[in-house]
């Protein structure tokens, strides 16, 4: 461990060697889905997937790799069973995405796919198309992102095009191990982790913005402190560019509960530590 992290709860925390499980996984050190996508627009990029997908069962912060599935019209040589057979794999910390789903005359997905997912270990859901079975998703605890509700089947007019390889939804290309971060506020998915410093920075911000208003500062007043974050990152620090490289692994994040965070929509933010880019650094290597 950096001496330069020592006694940081962060690092300490890793002492704990806490395990994550596909329960434990919400409230973990990911930054909100707006600060995310907020960073990605200042960085020129995109990358979030709501809308078009809307929450049917919302979550607190957690992030996955993505496992990837697409749909396609017709009934094809094996119809849905491709995506049956995939439900027996290893889905220790996979966000399920499944596009082309809208192909279906109805529901892709349900109770019996969701016990089968969680038994394997999945952490999240986004159909792009219909799902139903809500009352399972919020008994059993999967979160859930999708087009709408459909209270028929899938019919058998639609079938499996690919298991692994890339999709896409609303303009954004997901690939296989792509990094997901769910919320209550959104979805987004993105290459890498390396826009995490940023974002935790502009989350802060944000926050310094609400308690400045709570406490009688005009909005004049009170957006300098997102204003002048907004100026930081644009001028190219402490990241420049959309350059995105391997981080963090979400296999290897451990859920965390530790005072010293700011409250955001559910999620832990940095509060008053400042190196942003150090405390990125120490959690790629928990």
């Amino acid at each position: 461990m950096d001496d330069a992290l020592s006694g940081h709860p962060i690092a300490d925390s890793r002492r704990r060697d806490l395990e994550i499980s596909s329960q434990e996984v919400i409230d973990t050190v990911v930054p909100p889905t707006t600060a995310i996508a907020d960073v990605l627009q200042l960085r020129g990029l995109t990358g979030w997937l709501s809308p078009p997908l809307r929450p049917i069962h919302r979550s607190l912060g957690l992030l996955g790799r993505a496992r990837t599935v697409r749909l396609a019209p017709g009934p094809g040589d094996e119809g849905l069973d491709p995506l049956h057979r995939m439900m027996d794999e290893d889905l220790q910390d996979r966000v399920i995405v499944v596009a082309g789903a809208e192909a279906a005359a109805g529901a892709v997905w349900g109770e019996i796919l969701t016990r089968a997912a969680l038994a394997r270990g999945a952490t999240g859901l986004l159909v792009e198309g219909g799902v139903r079975d809500v009352n399972a998703f919020r008994d059993l605890g999967l979160p859930v992102w999708a087009l709408y509700e459909a209270t028929a089947g899938p019919g058998p007019d639609v079938h499996v095009a690919s298991v692994g390889g890339p999709v896409e939804i609303a303009g954004v290309v997901v690939d296989e191990d792509t990094c997901v971060v769910m919320d209550g506020a959104g979805v987004v998915a993105l290459p890498s982790t390396d826009v995490f410093p940023d974002s935790y920075m502009y989350a802060d911000a944000e926050e310094d913005v609400v308690r400045a208003l709570r406490d009688g500062a005009t909005l004049a007043e009170a957006n300098r402190y997102k204003e002048d974050v907004v100026r930081t990152l644009t001028g190219g620090h402490p990241l420049d560019g959309p350059s995105l490289e391997p981080s963090l692994d979400p296999a290897e994040v451990r859920a965390r509960d530790h005072g010293g965070y700011g409250a955001y929509g559910g999620h832990r933010v940095y509060r008053g530590y400042g190196d942003y880019e150090g405390i990125a650094g120490e959690l790629r290597r928990l």
